[in-house]
């Protein structure tokens, strides 16, 4: 696979929770990773299966910065017969398409799309891809105005599996006291969640509250004043691993998302986190169109304050729908179908996967 990898970020979080359930399977894994920014969260240590060998990044496509950067070496003396690039926007496309016809002589090639919108870059539409998989309908219909619907292929983002923890043992292990309501956000860019911030000052008076703030990027100038007027904000600057984000989510009566975007949008969070059993509370939006009961929604703040005490009161997400949310996608089921297209593409049984 190319792709981003071991970072905090959703494409990253894909490509894992399916290259995992390859490994289990037996398939042998080659990942062509980016070179790690000094500002990009890291969220673990590389297998030996890993390579870094380009640079990724926004900036560099649109023409702000210098050109990235794409060492050709490692992809064209690995092993594989089924290549699958994931985030093609930001990479190197120029340098990839200089390699292109010898990746095509060796490999089926796919595209997993995570772009939202169709992107301006012609270089995008360069590639001869045997598939593109799309995550649902909204994608598949966006990106059938520029790739021939016969290659478009529905394959939905996975779940990472139920996890559920003991909420004591979590707090203990964490330091976190016993008989307050814990509210948790983290993440890139977590400062977006605190125009909530007035309903939680509310719920404070109410309840003995901590609104617990995991800020990937270190604590910003932004988070540092919220901290400084809401004294119920307690910060830890932490890029935890899974392992160790399920143990706050453990910790936590609730996740607290707030997420507004103009384009089409799956939410890697819920499906990051839903296997905790911790209440994920999110606002309505693009976000959500794709969501059921196994999230709880508020569509204003009003909603947000009367949702929130209905959870520190025990009225919790539906837990049917939220087994049928992780059984639907379990990542399992989703790298088999991922095996199965390459299947269907010519790849053979034994294959070497290139992701």
């Amino acid at each position: 696979m190319m792709t981003p990898w071991k970072v905090a970020c959703g494409v990253a979080l894909h490509a894992e929770l399916i290259g995992h359930e390859w490994v289990r399977m037996g398939y042998k894994l080659k990942v062509f990773a980016p070179i790690e920014k000094a500002t990009q969260p890291v969220t673990g240590v590389d297998e030996p299966y890993v390579i870094r060998c380009y640079t990724m990044n926004r900036e560099p496509v649109k023409g702000l910065l210098a050109p990235l950067y794409l060492d050709p070496q490692p992809l064209l003396e690995a092993e594989y017969n089924l290549f699958i690039v994931q985030n093609l926007e930001l990479m190197p496309m120029g340098d990839l398409l200089k390699i292109w016809p010898e990746i095509k002589k060796r490999a089926a090639t796919v595209l997993v799309i995570h772009e939202g919108y169709l992107p301006p870059y012609p270089e995008f539409y360069s590639f001869d891809w045997d598939a593109i998989v799309c995550f649902d309908e909204r994608y598949a219909a966006e990106f059938a105005k520029k790739f021939p619907q016969s290659r478009i292929h529905i394959i939905p983002y996975p779940c990472h599996p139920w996890k559920p923890g003991k909420k004591e043992r979590a707090r203990l292990k964490l330091g976190l006291p016993l008989n307050k309501k814990i509210v948790l956000s983290y993440g890139i860019s977590v400062h977006q969640h605190f125009v909530t911030l007035p309903v939680l000052e509310q719920l404070s008076h109410t309840h003995d509250l901590i609104y617990l703030v995991l800020p990937a990027e270190g604590k910003s100038e932004i988070v540092e004043k919220a901290q400084a007027r809401f004294d119920f904000i307690e910060v830890r600057e932490a890029v935890p691993s899974i392992g160790e984000l399920y143990t706050y989510l453990h910790a936590a009566d609730a996740l607290l998302l707030y997420k507004q975007s103009p384009n089409i949008v799956v939410c890697s969070t819920i499906f990051l986190c839903a296997g905790s059993g911790c209440p994920i509370v999110i606002s309505e939006g693009r976000y959500t169109e794709s969501l059921g009961e196994e999230v709880l929604r508020y569509s204003d703040f009003d909603e947000l304050g009367k949702v929130l005490n209905g959870v520190f009161e025990g009225h919790g997400v539906n837990e049917l729908a939220l087994r049928k949310f992780l059984q639907r996608y379990d990542a399992s089921l989703i790298a088999r179908q991922f095996l199965e297209l390459g299947h269907l593409l010519g790849m053979e049984e034994s294959a070497a996967i290139a992701v």
